[in-house]
């Protein structure tokens, strides 16, 4: 679980396009993180975003289990 708080918290940190290189290393553990509604592209008007960002339930899910606040 650590690598997987790694991710949420390197994506709250820095949001990236799709294709960067940090993505293409990190696949399965992001395509993890957005079926579990961790991460999200679209924006709160329902736009796509062109990058990743952590969602609400991300953000808790990191601080409930000590990854950033």
């Amino acid at each position: 679980m650590s690598e997987y708080l790694r991710i949420l918290y390197a994506i709250k940190k820095e949001a990236r396009t799709y294709q960067s290189d940090f993505y293409r290393k990190n696949a399965a553990l992001v395509s993890e993180a957005a079926s579990r509604g961790h991460i999200s592209c679209v924006s709160t008007s329902g736009r796509n975003m062109g990058f990743w960002s952590l969602t609400t339930k991300g953000q808790v899910f990191l601080s409930k289990h000590g990854g950033a606040v």
